[in-house]
């Protein structure tokens, strides 16, 4: 299938052997194509890539989507927030975030660059200019549709990696569940690294594949999902940036805010494969499957 190809692992370069640990009930890799009504987190049927475990510990399929198609599917999308809930719930789980790096953000109010990759709506980047107004923010979003709220935010707007000024270096980076959609993950480090400067901080958010919600759901855990070439655990996650010549800071399990009827009416679906209409509730804080971690790059 020319849209698809077959990869190594992600973090030890590893060619990919055995048999998959988490299989779905439609495998994608035997297809002609991958629609865009597949490029869904929860559907009735489970669609996504087998999962395998290599022996470096990274859980990790063996055949995904090439670039070409993977721009396609993700240049045109709503935003990446749950769109069925409270919004608000969205803005509660980023102030948490914002909360674990805001000492580095108000470091004698020293002027920060900073770069958001996945920028999406701009709820984040809103924060931490609302938290510090001497940054300098420039994003990344491959999703067009988004680009018009991220320019009130900011001129520096671009859709690639490939597209940033080459003489710029940055403080931060900021990557909010970004580094489980990139099939090519070392060789991206790579370039956005040269981007950061002697010292500087990469901060971001990934799901965690050893969650008791990933053991509970098995194949039916959201995150398994056609979006996600792999996913991590605190582990993989250390190894991969300690062979990048990182310094860990710090990696912390999230707090994630839902509204508990949406909470409910998405583990019917992943469990029931039913959609039930919950009523709205309240919103709740829970720790439900995700990590987020700082890295020092080595000088």
């Amino acid at each position: 299938m020319n849209h698809l190809f077959i990869h190594n692992c992600p973090v030890c370069q590893s060619k990919i052997n055995g048999d998959p640990i988490v299989v779905p009930e439609i495998d994608p890799s035997f297809g002609k194509t991958i629609k865009k009504k597949m490029w869904k987190v929860l559907l009735k049927k489970i669609i996504f890539f087998p999962y395998y475990r290599c022996k470096c510990g990274m859980l990790t399929t063996k055949t995904f989507i090439n670039e070409k198609t993977l721009k396609y599917l993700y240049s045109d999308m709503e935003e990446n927030v749950y769109k069925d809930d409270n919004k608000n719930n969205d803005i509660e789980t980023k102030k948490s975030y914002l909360a674990q790096i805001q000492n580095f953000l108000n470091s004698d109010k020293k002027k920060i660059n900073l770069l958001e990759i996945g920028a999406d709506n701009g709820n984040f980047l809103k924060l931490i200019k609302e938290f510090n107004n001497n940054i300098s923010s420039t994003v990344v979003e491959p999703n067009k549709k988004m680009h018009k709220k991220l320019k009130l935010l900011t001129k520096n707007v671009y859709g690639d990696i490939k597209q940033l000024p080459t003489n710029k270096k940055f403080d931060l980076i900021v990557a909010i569940h970004v580094f489980d959609h990139i099939p090519n993950l070392t060789e991206f480090l790579k370039k956005i690294g040269k981007k950061l400067k002697r010292g500087g901080y990469i901060y971001g958010v990934v799901h965690d594949e050893k969650s008791i919600m990933a053991k509970i759901l098995g194949k039916r855990w959201p995150p398994y999902t056609l979006q996600h070439p792999h996913l991590f655990n605190p582990n993989t996650i250390n190894n991969l940036f300690e062979r990048l010549h990182y310094d860990k800071n710090f990696i912390i399990r999230t707090m994630n805010f839902f509204n508990l009827g949406f909470l409910f009416q998405n583990l019917f679906i992943a469990i029931f494969k039913k959609k039930i209409n919950f009523p709205s509730l309240f919103s709740i804080g829970l720790k439900l499957g995700n990590f987020s971690f700082l890295y020092k790059k080595q000088n």
